[in-house]
């Protein structure tokens, strides 16, 4: 009779064992179902800071190359209308000047000198020159 009792016993501590380490594990993948959601929470709110955070500085950018669309506008450049390269020059000397290539050499010497002062605006590349 007694070894009925004990295995009686041991079944019952076996299932409330079971029982237990059951609910434990379900306790314990709960806790990593809510930690894995703030951490993924967190990534989330991250990103969306970090869009919000590109997207003021695109906006930034655009409000600052719209003023300078405004300030540009406001310039008056009446005064450059009427120059006209070679306007005086006969139609031969005009072309002999562009078979002999005074536009590209132009456009060069023009592309040359706006690279060197668009150069001279960024800091500590005026040693050279």
């Amino acid at each position: 009779m007694l070894d009925w009792l004990k295995g009686t016993i041991v079944a019952v501590v076996n299932w409330i064992k079971g029982v237990v380490t059951g609910f434990v594990n379900w306790c314990l993948d709960a806790i990593k179902a809510i930690i894995k959601w703030f951490a993924d929470l967190a990534v989330d709110v991250f990103k969306a800071a970090w869009d919000f955070v590109k997207d003021f500085l695109c906006w930034c950018i655009d409000e600052l190359l719209g003023l300078v669309v405004k300030a540009v506008n406001a310039v008056d450049f009446s005064g450059l209308q009427g120059f006209v390269s070679g306007s005086d020059l006969p139609s031969e000397i005009l072309n002999v000047l562009s078979l002999c290539g005074v536009g590209t050499a132009v456009g060069i010497i023009t592309t040359a000198i706006a690279v060197r002062l668009v150069l001279q605006l960024i800091p500590f590349t005026r040693l050279g020159s």
